[in-house]
């Protein structure tokens, strides 16, 4: 499509700070020098010729774009409509409890090479701390604690040495855990029995047993993909083992952020993109695109005015896309309207303060109940609190109970897996409900998820749900941040 804009030129956007990096800081250096003491942060100017972005969510995808977009020679501005960044992956202060709580257990690991490229460009990586190497803990609900603990040997070896001296398999478990790992890690080119296949039927079809896919890997597949296990997409699952287990020992570790989420990103993002000329606004709806001549030329806010840019990046979630989206548009593009019929999954987080510790893991997984994993927050926060956190993800079954019904549930079972709760008294409780946590990952969603480019001239997507190969993670959502980047500066080249 032509779009009738300035003739491209070569451009390029790697990890951020890539190409404005030498000029900005030598310009503020030579202007800190001649003026002082000032920060050139508050003053440096910024040309008007510079093309603006205009981003749509405040949420990592949004973010991690916006600071691409920053070092790639563009002024941001970004729009959130919430007054808050962070999107689906924040954390808030829980008044009661004076804790920080995030609106759901997120986790790093040391394959999200583009989220670690991120927060070591925003200085805030320290804020996450990952294991020496993978450490998995499993509780059953009688008590028993085992444990899954990578070698120090390379990959595969790291992962199948530690299950044949792990003591969460029986000896025919090991047998089969080792089969479809070897099979992982040692095979070239990715099978392809995968495609089209449920995890429980790819799974079954390899010969793992009923109780070693209970125990375990329907443990792994709901952390991952947040979806049950016969809804779940194997290929996708089958991408995330590779990655996570079998590529190497360092991108096997588990990251847990030591802070609240937001404190990992949002506003050390938000003051990234303002240093660099940007604007950062919260509170800030938008009603719809501005579409004129085929092309898209702004925004319309909520309040009726008209916001106009050379390029709008929509980094909503796709279950708001449609209220953004022009009606005919929508109906015309295959493309618009197969996005927007991704289905959602759900994720449950209850969070528990008690008057006593009831463990001393960091976490752990559950083995034998309705809850799946245990996260010890006051531990983690280091906040000293007896504060945990438990999660239920792919959670369509029980999303539609009362919380007061969710929480008879969880405290009725915690006792089993932690004895020590059963003499613990509750002080204050939180359930967390979010119904649209990620896209469910079935067999068939691949074919949905869109490009970042789409079929409007000047109007782009990120977001966790585009096609990025991965499933609703952080690390996803930055990818596309930066796919989307990539794209923006590949077909806005010229000045």
């Amino acid at each position: 499509m032509t779009s009738g804009r300035r003739p491209l030129r070569e451009a390029r956007v790697a990890p951020p700070r890539a190409n404005l990096e030498f000029s900005y800081n030598w310009s503020r250096g030579f202007l800190h020098l001649f003026f002082g003491g000032l920060n050139p942060d508050t003053w440096l100017l910024i040309p008007e010729s510079l093309k603006e972005v205009l981003i749509i969510g405040g949420g990592f995808s949004g973010l991690a774009a916006g600071v691409a977009l920053s070092d790639g020679d563009r002024r941001v501005r970004l729009l959130e409509q919430k007054p808050h960044l962070g999107g689906r992956a924040r954390s808030f202060l829980d008044r009661t409890s004076g804790a920080v709580v995030d609106n759901g257990q997120h986790i790093l690991m040391g394959c999200y090479h583009a989220t670690i490229g991120l927060l070591t460009t925003l200085g805030t990586l320290g804020r996450v701390r990952f294991q020496p190497r993978l450490a998995l803990h499993f509780l059953d609900r009688d008590g028993r604690a085992t444990a899954l603990e990578a070698r120090d040997l390379p990959s595969p070896w790291h992962v199948l040495l530690g299950v044949l001296a792990s003591g969460s398999f029986d000896f025919m478990e090991k047998l089969e855990v080792l089969r479809l790992g070897g099979r992982l890690g040692w095979s070239k080119a990715p099978p392809r029995d995968a495609e089209r296949l449920s995890v429980r039927e790819w799974l079954t079809q390899l010969g793992q047993s009923e109780a070693l896919q209970r125990n375990f890997w329907d443990l792994l597949c709901i952390a991952a993909l947040n979806e049950d296990p016969s809804i779940a997409s194997a290929a996708l699952f089958q991408r995330v083992l590779r990655l996570a287990l079998f590529s190497s020992p360092a991108d096997s570790r588990l990251g847990i952020p030591s802070v609240g989420l937001s404190e990992v990103y949002a506003d050390a993002a938000a003051a990234y993109i303002r240093a660099r000329g940007g604007q950062v606004e919260c509170g800030q709806g938008v009603d719809g695109l501005w579409v004129s001549g085929g092309e898209c030329r702004g925004v319309r806010l909520t309040g009726g005015e008209q916001m106009e840019a050379d390029v709008v990046l929509s980094a909503v979630p796709w279950f708001q896309l449609a209220a953004v989206l022009p009606g005919e548009l929508l109906r015309r593009e295959p493309f618009f309207a197969a996005a927007v019929s991704l289905r959602p999954a759900p994720i449950i987080s209850l969070n528990l303060w008690f008057d006593r510790p009831i463990t001393d893991l960091d976490f752990a997984g559950l083995r034998g109940g309705t809850l799946q994993w245990m996260f010890n927050k006051g531990k983690i926060l280091g906040s000293g609190g007896n504060y945990v956190s438990l999660v239920l993800s792919g959670a369509h079954r029980h999303i539609a109970l009362t919380k007061e019904e969710l929480l008879a549930a969880a405290l009725a079972e915690l006792g089993d897996f932690f004895p020590e709760a059963k003499t613990a008294r509750l002080l204050h409780s939180l359930v967390l409900k979010e119904r649209f946590a990620t896209f469910s990952p079935s067999a068939e969603v691949e074919e949905l998820r869109p490009q970042a480019r789409t079929p409007l001239g000047g109007f782009y997507l990120a977001g966790d749900w585009t096609a990025t190969g991965l499933p609703a993670t952080i690390e996803s959502a930055v990818q596309s941040g930066y796919t989307a980047a990539r794209a923006i500066l590949e077909d806005t080249g010229g000045q």
